[in-house]
């Protein structure tokens, strides 16, 4: 007996000096390392299964793999070499005029390769009642290419709703492409709720980090995008995931609060190029299928809007959807409006913000008033005296729920994508927004947020400063899991 303890204790040593390593060489926060390092030693086992699942924070997926995706760049290089991009340099005296280039050109450095691309027209779909007409009536017009991807993928109404759909433009001979993840519609995959499309003609796809298998234990990386490509002409992207309760009549009560935009232009090759890299990785399907030209047509300007796609995640670029937050946040001059369902963001961006309304920006946050992860509503009010302090104007919104992600600068720039303000949308998950600069469409933006502060309860120092000392302790207690939310 004391000899198999003995054996427990020094598997719990050897373990435990092979993930501090590990630790110490990946985790550059040190609020990050000192968490994961008390748990490991902590917690024998328990802490290193809890590391290995959710702490193990990047993609290696091999030389081979690196090679093929660089690969797929200098393809798709050669598809568009006469993008037009549009330079923030004194070489185009045009672009220091335009409203939103002070915005561009802090965003812009952390999104290459991807660029800033002229001609767009856009259209603000607020719901899943003005999002999922638009993307059937799109579905039903497409001459060769659907691409649709979501993290989650519910079998309800609306999930058979649109398989139905994606089945019958198989049937007639358009190349359809479906994409989910596989912790977000782990039901639906398990249950095999996918395989009537299959045998229609549907090319479905899935995608995890969790396949021990492989050495993937990281539940903790998912793909958190929402996008759609028609055609290589029409694109899609937002927050709304494919169930019922974004619809009036499907959902028990008023739909989930949520933005998603309709674009055509010259950036829906950007969208559709994420797409194929993450259809490569889930299904290794060949590159030369992928990028063949039907699905990158030459897209002339349609519209006056400038676009920038903004793609992140735990790997190559993954600064990108964090710092463009940064920079677009340090960029404004005189209005900052956000709205997202979980703020809990990193240091810097916390830092940014109270810098921002130091300096006379008017900063107003919209949050609901109550969220679907309650530890993430807890973890978020521990921030808000701070940042009221500093001038922040913080608003919460009544029910129904609120999924919307959007970020509007100066009223003449507008972020809105798949991301939410928080460490996972910031460093762990694999998300997709869109910078975009179009008056038509940033007006919409404006006047939408403004009718979500109408809606709202302002936050007050004064009321927020009275909550119970119980309510700020459990509040304070799951900040300390920040790194993780």
């Amino acid at each position: 007996m004391i000899g198999d303890l003995r054996l427990v204790g020094l598997g719990h040593i050897v373990l435990g000096t092979l993930l501090t390593f590990d630790i110490l060489l990946h985790k550059g926060r040190p609020v990050s390392a000192v968490l994961w390092l008390a748990l490991v030693w902590g917690l024998p086992y328990g802490g290193a299964l809890a590391y290995l699942t959710f702490g193990v924070d990047r993609v290696t997926r091999g030389a081979r793999l690196r090679a093929e995706s660089n690969a797929l760049l200098e393809r798709r290089a050669a598809l568009h070499p006469t993008f037009d991009r549009l330079a923030l340099d004194e070489a185009h005296a045009d672009v220091p005029d335009h409203p939103a280039a002070h915005v561009f050109r802090a965003t812009d450095p952390a999104v290459q390769p991807y660029r800033v691309l002229r001609g767009h027209q856009l259209r603000l779909l607020v719901d899943g009642d003005q999002f999922f007409p638009s993307l059937f009536e799109d579905i039903a017009g497409a001459k060769h290419s659907i691409h649709l991807q979501t993290f989650i993928y519910r079998r309800d109404r609306t999930g058979k709703e649109l398989l139905e759909l994606l089945m019958e433009r198989a049937r007639a001979g358009v190349e359809v492409r479906l994409l989910y993840d596989r912790f977000g519609s782990s039901f639906a995959h398990y249950t095999r709720f996918f395989e009537r499309a299959r045998s229609a003609g549907v090319r479905v796809g899935s995608i995890t980090q969790a396949n021990p298998l492989k050495g993937r234990f990281q539940i903790n990386l998912r793909n958190h995008r929402k996008a759609a490509v028609f055609d290589g002409r029409i694109g899609y992207v937002g927050g709304i995931n494919v169930h019922d309760e974004n619809r009036t009549g499907y959902a028990n009560g008023q739909p989930i609060r949520d933005y998603a935009v309709r674009l055509e232009g010259p950036a829906v090759s950007d969208l559709q190029f994420v797409f194929v890299q993450d259809w490569f990785f889930a299904t290794r399907e060949s590159p030369e299928s992928l990028l063949e030209p039907a699905c990158f047509p030459r897209i002339g300007e349609v519209g006056p809007g400038l676009v920038q796609v903004v793609p992140g995640g735990p790997e190559r670029q993954g600064q990108a959807i964090v710092d463009s937050f940064f920079g677009a946040i340090v960029s404004a001059q005189h209005s900052l409006s956000i709205v997202t369902p979980y703020f809990v963001p990193d240091e810097p961006i916390l830092q940014a913000l109270r810098y921002s309304a130091l300096r006379g920006v008017d900063v107003r946050i919209i949050v609901p008033r109550v969220s679907n992860h309650r530890y993430a509503e807890f973890a978020a009010r521990s921030l808000y005296a701070d940042l009221m302090r500093a001038g922040i104007r913080i608003y919460e919104r009544r029910p129904p729920f609120m999924h919307a992600k959007a970020l509007v600068v100066d009223d003449v720039y507008a972020l809105v994508g798949s991301a939410n303000l928080d460490y996972r949308s910031l460093h762990l998950n694999f998300e997709t927004n869109i910078e975009i600069a179009e008056s038509n469409f940033v007006s919409a933006m404006v006047a939408q947020i403004r009718a979500e502060i109408a809606a709202s309860d302002e936050v007050t120092l004064l009321r927020h400063g009275r909550r119970p000392i119980t309510r700020q302790l459990i509040e304070k207690f799951f900040y300390l899991f920040q790194p993780m939310l």
